[in-house]
């Protein structure tokens, strides 16, 4: 099978949005950070799967998507510079982090950390799991903006690990979300290592953002997002578990390969549509045919800076006091003033990029990071300077409409 339709000629912004993706007309998509786009030509690649899948189920299950999911393994391990053998295929990061916490052998005392930083749904995993074993606990580390320095975070971890020595799981992030702070991974990894504690990595945001090379980081288990920035459809991520791990972990979903390899295991959870995941080798393909991470990131981190720095000048407003080595190359968060129309709660974020999407047909991130509302965006290879300006007035727009109310 090939990608066709592809034309990786095209310039970066309005072109390539025009010629590779398919958005609905007069939308202004600046939320590629949160579910991704497929491009038209994956998406033709995984209709062809499914039309195979469709016309001999059979031959589908039983004898050829075993030989597509090895295929696309190995294009994802490819890139993630790992073993195929330690790779796997799971339906998002959230999966893939209840899979390593679930799976984990636990005795009375052990702790599970999370931190103020990471993702709702992860917190939750980790409070849940710590709920089904009797003695086992769940901790969260406090981190707050201001964050002066890498070595601070560090030291929080080092002296959490001191003082807390039954820590089993350190849950980290390679990049929060929603605040978008880039964690100091390989040195947050090494110290859970030097304490004993298992480093299990939400990398959701990383894959095609950031540099990875699994082998050399280190990690006991990883978990990354291929729809977000890799360009699969969505429900594809991978699973990284070392090698030394393969015994204990298994899928949530057990199934007649129980007791082969983790490949085999990860591969048969019942009867599921596999096509996200075979069409991976495809999207790797469409990311290093326009030009692969230099070029992307060249482009796609060049923009959130311009956007940044204009939309926090429109707005008078403040950015995420980081460092600039934490800044994620390709999203950035502003804080936006407190607004009567709109709460500083979930409910409230949520109307407030409701409004924006149905009033001025934008589609962009707002969301609540330590009790007030904050702007985070993503930047992609179809996206133009003009289009965040154009955000920037219509927020600008709704700030002075609630002032004067």
């Amino acid at each position: 099978m090939e990608l066709e339709g592809l034309n990786d000629a095209v310039e970066f912004g309005a072109e390539m949005r025009e010629e590779n993706f398919s958005f609905q007309e007069g939308e202004t998509f600046l939320n590629h950070g949160s579910y991704g786009s497929v491009p038209k030509c994956v998406q033709q690649v995984r209709r062809r799967f499914l039309d195979e899948m469709s016309r001999h189920p059979d031959d589908w299950y039983r004898r050829n998507v075993y030989k597509y999911w090895q295929e696309s393994q190995k294009a994802a391990a490819d890139f993630m510079h790992c073993d195929p053998k330690d790779l796997v295929f799971v339906e998002n990061a959230t999966t893939g982090i209840n899979t390593i916490l679930k799976s984990c052998r636990y005795k009375a005392g052990d702790i599970l950390l999370y931190t103020t930083l990471t993702y709702k749904a992860i917190a939750y995993t980790c409070q849940a799991t710590a709920e089904l074993y009797e003695g086992v606990k769940s901790a969260e580390l406090d981190i707050q903006f201001p964050i002066a320095s890498e070595d601070e975070i560090c030291e929080k971890y080092e002296d959490f690990f001191k003082s807390n020595p039954e820590t089993k799981i350190a849950v980290l992030d390679a990049i929060t979300s929603p605040s978008a702070v880039v964690m100091p991974l390989k040195r947050l990894i090494t110290l859970c290592h030097r304490y004993g504690v298992l480093a299990v990595v939400d990398g959701a945001h990383a894959p095609g953002l950031l540099p990875v090379n699994l082998t050399e980081l280190g990690a006991d288990a990883f978990t990354g997002n291929f729809h977000k920035w890799v360009y699969t459809p969505r429900s594809c991520a991978i699973l990284h578990v070392k090698r030394e791990h393969h015994s204990w972990v298994h899928p949530l979903v057990t199934s007649w390969n129980q007791h082969l390899t983790l490949d085999e295991q990860f591969f048969l959870v019942g009867t599921i549509d596999h096509t996200a995941y075979v069409s991976a080798k495809y999207a790797v393909e469409f990311y290093q045919r326009i030009g692969g991470m230099d070029k992307i990131i060249g482009y796609t981190s060049k923009l959130a800076s311009e956007a940044h720095e204009y939309i926090l000048k429109k707005l008078k407003a403040e950015p995420l006091q980081i460092p600039q080595s934490m800044e994620s190359p390709t999203m950035r968060v502003i804080q936006l003033p407190d607004l009567s129309q709109y709460p500083c709660t979930r409910e409230g974020s949520i109307a407030f990029h409701t409004d924006i999407r149905y009033k001025y047909n934008i589609q962009c991130a707002i969301e609540v990071i330590q009790g007030h509302l904050h702007l985070r965006i993503s930047t992609q290879v179809y996206n133009t300077l003009e289009e965040y300006k154009r955000l920037a007035d219509c927020l600008l727009e709704v700030i002075q409409a609630d002032k004067k109310n």
